[in-house]
């Protein structure tokens, strides 16, 4: 409760529910929140749950009782796949054979117990249909109402206008999905399909052909009439030549990996150079604590790429939004920054900016350029985090639910960490262990959370490897190559000849987790060598200085 009370207000409902012993699960809730949401969910100590679509989509829980109180969303059935993926979260492994699906009426009319049933039934006659197939179809029905396949230049025309892929919609025709979004959707089927970006144009049937052969789609287009076989290929075709020619490889390289589609793609290399300045800007700035810059390089950002597809939020930012940025990154209570500030800052800059400031660090990426800094991804992930520097933030993304703990710990403290292994070893140390007996530290409602963080991290087994050497007096007399062993239980490190027969001990204990790989290498003064370790985590001499 008191991780839901700072990301999300004492009076948000998720936060009320709690008191009751109920859950409520959501994508878009802060992921925080969430984490300890799910892990009381997995103990056992929330005994219902109200959860969102999530509970289709994979989230690792099972219910003796299942309430579904809505068949439709937004205005449409939901289909019998999803459904079938909801209803199989009944039933508890080795506690219940069977778990009780209910739908919920309030209004017991006859239409809804035969939708009902529909719905049951079209549920245990699932049939599977290719994505790209439903994509095409749908992108098809689109183009027809301008009459794109009268023309008999149809081909040529959609392969090289980007504007007739963006008919204007029909008047009262409702849909579910823009016409933006489906050919966004229809790029990256493009881009994901052809492997060898760098390919002719002239080669793109032949690749696209190759690389749907005995799939879901070809099998399905098999049985259509000739027509229909015809208008799918013309549009994947086409839309293929259309990329190509609008494109360079780099270009093209970039798109895949941002995940854009071509019009998106090609309005964020227009200004790829002020963009690719403020994030450097944006990065110094997360990793020097500056938030007067840090706030400015991300409203710069946001000025550009919050305009541009598939960035632009739900909803029209409010005139104030760079104010709500402003607040979001000084790390302000969320009971100040107010519901309806925190939709546009989860919306808007955690969801929308912080992919776009991503995707325009790999856009640079894959054009070969690299930035100065010394971390990359800094300033996104004070976005990220609602927080003003870079070491706030990786004690959040490390797994601290407590912006305020994060903030009030690196404020006191400047610590000067940059990696996780860094991390590590500053909360290992004897600074940080002094305020264990700190009543009220970091802050009254978050010391056990402080605390639990702490002891978690330095429980955990760090699966990077990393790098690190020694530089230690030695006998010259030594013979080489060596031999580096430690005890695993004393961390006593000894050194001996290739068949073990034991030379020295170091004065010094190593503490290092397993596994890992250590060589001696003589240097040329021949008073001393150097030790270098390749393994698992970072590695700490103890006792007397190396």
């Amino acid at each position: 409760m008191a991780v839901g009370r700072e990301w999300l207000g004492a009076e948000h409902p998720a936060v009320r529910c709690l008191a009751i012993g109920v859950a409520i699960h959501h994508g878009r809730l802060p992921g925080p929140f969430l984490r300890e949401v799910e892990a009381l969910l997995a103990a056992g100590v929330l005994r219902v749950t109200v959860a969102s679509p999530t509970l289709a989509q994979g989230l690792n829980l099972n219910a003796a009782v299942l309430l579904i109180p809505n068949l439709y969303r937004a205005g449409t059935l939901i289909s019998g796949e999803e459904f079938a993926n909801v209803a199989g979260r009944a039933g508890r492994a080795f506690v219940d054979l069977e778990g009780l699906v209910i739908h919920v009426m309030h209004q017991p009319e006859d239409w809804r117990h035969q939708r009902w049933r529909e719905l049951v039934t079209s549920a245990k006659a699932r049939s599977l249909s290719s994505g790209i197939i439903v994509v095409v179809n749908e992108v098809i029905r689109r183009l027809s109402t301008s009459g794109v396949f009268a023309r008999e230049d149809a081909m040529d025309y959609l392969s090289n206008t980007q504007g007739a892929w963006f008919p204007d919609a029909v008047e009262g025709d409702q849909e579910s999905d823009s016409i933006e979004s489906l050919i966004e959707r229809l790029d990256a089927t493009v881009l994901g399909l052809i492997e060898a970006l760098d390919a002719e144009s002239a080669d793109l049937p032949r690749l696209l052909d190759e690389a749907l052969v005995g799939s879901l789609w070809s099998r399905q287009i098999a049985r259509l009439d000739v027509l229909e076989k015809q208008k799918q290929l013309w549009i994947l075709v086409s839309r293929a030549q259309l990329i190509w020619n609008k494109t360079t490889i780099e270009q093209r390289k970039g798109q895949f990996a941002m995940g854009v589609g071509l019009e998106s793609g090609l309005a964020i290399d227009a200004i790829a150079t002020e963009l690719t300045e403020l994030l450097d800007l944006g990065d110094a700035a997360a990793l020097l604590g500056n938030v007067e810059a840090l706030t400015d390089a991300l409203s710069g950002m946001g000025d550009k790429l919050l305009a541009i597809r598939p960035f632009v939020p739900d909803d029209p930012l409010p005139a104030n939004w760079k104010d709500l940025l402003s607040a979001w990154i000084r790390g302000e209570d969320v009971a100040v920054i107010g519901q309806e500030g925190m939709r546009v800052v989860d919306d808007a800059f955690v969801y929308r900016l912080v992919w776009a400031i991503e995707a325009v660090r790999m856009n640079r990426r894959i054009n070969g350029g690299e930035s100065e800094m010394l971390v990359e991804g800094a300033a996104a992930a004070c976005l990220e985090a609602g927080l003003p520097s870079n070491a706030m933030a990786m004690l959040v993304r490390a797994g601290l639910p407590s912006r305020v703990a994060a903030k009030t710990v690196v404020e006191q403290m400047a610590p000067d960490f940059t990696t996780r292994a860094e991390m590590k070893t500053w909360l290992r140390s004897a600074a940080v262990e002094a305020f264990d007996g700190v009543p009220n530290w970091p802050t009254l409602e978050t010391r056990s959370i402080w605390q639990q963080f702490r002891r978690d991290v330095l429980s955990s087994v760090d699966g990077k490897w990393a790098s690190q050497e020694w530089t230690m007096q030695w006998p010259s007399r030594s013979a080489f190559p060596m031999r580096v062993e430690i005890d695993p239980q004393s961390g006593q490190v000894s050194v001996a000849t290739p068949d073990f027969v034991q030379l020295t001990t170091i004065r010094q204990k190593l503490q290092a987790e397993s596994p890992s790989l250590l060589e001696v290498e003589p240097l040329p003064d021949g008073t001393s060598v150097i030790i270098r370790r390749i393994g698992r985590g970072e590695a700490r001499w103890t006792g007397h200085d190396v």
